[in-house]
């Protein structure tokens, strides 16, 4: 009896998960996590730490699927308050507003602190309260100085808590229908 052929199995990146229509979230992917990938037909990935070279398997697999690699070093959670850092970041939250971007997924090596800062900046856009806001941060990241202490820190809770959506200025045009 001969079985008919199976397909690789679809393996999500770690911490996977969407965060809204069209904006997934999740840890560094790897090459078991491409055939999941490519299913999303991603137009693109946003990275969101260091300034290493990007992992060769990845790079090829946005070359290959010609994916926009779109990079921002937010990973110095001190820096969010000095103008370089606060306008990194709120141009990170740009590219992940336009929806010319998706379907985009967004990540940092785990998909935990760096990531979470992010999206919890497109909830305080989506009207969440910071309750909420800091509950699913924790759910992802741990919370900050826990036992896994990836969370968001203590500068990174502050400046979401400070964050205006009102004074954040983009594209409205291109805006997604999940932003209020």
């Amino acid at each position: 009896m001969t079985l008919p052929p199976t397909s690789p199995p679809l393996v999500p990146p770690i911490n996977f998960s969407l965060v809204a229509p069209g904006v997934y979230r999740s840890g560094h992917p790897n090459k078991k996590n491409f055939g999941f990938l490519r299913r999303l037909k991603l137009r693109g990935i946003m990275y969101l730490e260091g300034t290493d070279e990007y992992r060769k398997d990845s790079m090829d697999f946005v070359e290959e699927e010609g994916v926009v690699l779109h990079r921002f070093d937010l990973s110095k959670e001190a820096s969010l308050f000095t103008p370089s850092g606060s306008s990194l970041l709120l141009s990170a939250l740009r590219v992940l507003l336009d929806t010319r971007n998706h379907p985009l997924l967004i990540h940092d090596d785990s998909g935990k602190s760096t990531t979470t800062l992010l999206i919890s900046l497109v909830r305080r856009m989506q009207g969440w309260s910071l309750t909420g806001v800091f509950a699913e941060g924790d759910m992802f990241a741990g919370p900050a100085g826990g036992a896994e202490g990836g969370g968001v820190g203590e500068a990174g809770r502050e400046f979401i808590a400070m964050f205006d959506p009102k004074k954040l200025e983009y594209d409205h045009d291109w805006k997604p229908d999940w932003v209020d």
